[in-house]
């Protein structure tokens, strides 16, 4: 995010000029530092890799966003550090997209346990964003699940009322932006790059995006997929896009017994009101596809391209496209609700179209509820390595050129091999795995991992700190 240089009439003009968007803030909540590591040691988080440097307070955030040719008024969960040296130093800002959430009152302005992610990501010096999308919050319209262009302006209008926000409580932001999500957050991630590197790369510039177990090719895997399965164990999920999608494009059906067989087709509408949980929907409906959807209209919707639920699906896909930054998708190899395909075809047709920068991290034979935590964390690790730590004013020539900035060359690591950049040649090393267990030991700047399995590693060296590098 470009830094805040603004005069008092510029910042007078932008919160009275009625063409922006209004905006209110309020403190929900605190956690201390030490709260913030008790919590995330009771995650098992090794404190090797992840360290609570500060308090944080969380916000509920009021802005206004475009929906549908209008301006609404949407909201959102907002984490800033406590005591952060904002006179001297600009921060990062982090946008987390969260996962499916039926009831309005599970969105994270709301602080519900999802937004312990906010806590622990906003901790070690970054101003943490969980927008709650359109529907969800504050917001009384229906929910147009896994719509991209809504999901993707949450986290952009969220960011523009950060800047405003900022100038009234003093903190500089960074230019440095990192944009990460799980689920329907995976899609909500990647439509928000693709939306800021296609029209806003005037203003924003990301650094690195991690989206994660995403549906971000429906059309040509997420919803095939589903239609080849006897059960899909998220029935509500499904309902969930059709009826959503529904409320923005208006031609799916008349009738929702059109798609759903009955008693569904009577009973779902009245549930997907803001009020009833996904638990409650999914008893009140059949995992079996067979009983669920009309016969014959899944091959219809597949056979024709024209039909509108696909085109409405095209239309929401959020893999064609060749980012700039740098972008890891995570995955598991069992999920049973967003098919791990989905990321391989994304990092695939993205690096044979030109990428540079994406790859893929595979977190094994886990289902959708176990994959998170450990991508979630995987990912925050991941994209730390391209945070700038010292985006500081420096007190003196000496002070600045004293931060030992050196790097690891290449980075990932290839084949297995990588080198300290800019430190004595004899300096002192341990490599060290994501738990911190020692590896390896030695001097000198060539690192060999030898047998070591892809993934997060750490070089600790003697007098000039730790740094972070990835192994492919």
């Amino acid at each position: 995010m470009k830094k805040l240089i603004l005069s008092f009439a510029t910042a007078l003009f932008i919160l009275l000029n009625t063409n922006t968007q209004a905006q209110t803030y309020e403190i929900l909540a605190t956690y201390s530092a030490i709260e913030l590591a008790n919590l995330a040691a009771s995650f098992g988080v090794p404190s090797s890799v992840y360290s609570a440097e500060y308090g944080v307070n969380a916000y509920k955030v009021t802005y206004d966003m475009p929906y549908m040719g209008e301006n609404i008024e949407v909201s959102g969960a907002m984490f800033i550090p406590i005591e952060f040296p904002y006179e001297a130093c600009n921060i990062p800002v982090h946008t987390y997209m969260h996962g499916t959430v039926f009831k309005r009152t599970d969105a994270p302005s709301f602080l519900p346990f999802e937004a312990i992610i906010g806590y622990l990501m906003s901790s070690p010096g970054y101003i943490v964003l969980m927008p709650d999308y359109v529907g969800l919050g504050i917001s009384e319209l229906m929910h147009p699940y896994v719509h991209a262009q809504s999901e993707a302006d949450a986290g952009i209008y969220m960011m523009k009322a950060l800047e405003i926000m900022a100038i009234d409580i003093g903190i500089n932001t960074s230019e440095q932006i990192f944009i990460s999500g799980y689920s329907q957050g995976g899609h909500a991630a990647m439509a928000m790059a693709q939306e800021i590197e296609a029209n806003w790369s005037d203003e924003y510039t990301i650094t690195a995006c991690a989206p994660m177990s995403g549906p971000y090719d429906i059309s040509g895997t997420q919803f095939p997929m589903i239609g080849t399965t006897p059960t899909y164990s998220n029935p509500a999920y499904l309902a969930y896009n059709i009826i959503g999608w529904n409320s923005f494009y208006g031609n799916l059906y008349e009738d929702l017994s059109e798609i759903f067989q009955e008693p569904y087709a009577s009973i779902l509408p009245g549930m997907f009101d803001g009020e009833s949980s996904g638990t409650e929907i999914n008893a009140a409906m059949t995992p079996v596809i067979a009983d669920l959807i009309q016969p014959g209209i899944l091959e219809n919707i597949l056979n024709d391209p024209e039909h509108p639920f696909q085109i409405a699906a095209i239309d929401n896909d959020v893999f064609k496209w060749v980012p700039e930054t740098y972008m890891q998708l995570y995955y598991c190899t069992a999920d049973e609700q967003v098919f791990y395909e989905n990321a391989l075809i994304a990092a695939e047709w993205m690096t044979e179209n030109g990428a540079l920068h994406v790859t893929t991290s595979n977190g094994g034979n886990l289902d959708h509820g176990d994959c998170a935590g450990d991508a979630i964390f995987g990912g925050l690790v991941w994209m730390d390595q391209y945070r700038q730590l010292f985006d500081c004013i420096p007190e003196s020539v000496s002070d600045f050129n004293n931060q030992s900035d050196w790097m690891i060359i290449p980075n990932p690591a290839i084949d297995g091999h990588t080198t300290i950049s800019g430190l004595p040649l004899d300096v002192a090393w341990n490599l060290r795995d994501i738990s911190g267990r020692i590896l390896e030991s030695g001097n000198g700047s060539n690192i060999t991992l030898g047998e070591c399995s892809p993934g997060v590693y750490f070089i600790e060296t003697e007098g000039y700190g730790t740094k972070r590098f990835l192994a492919n």
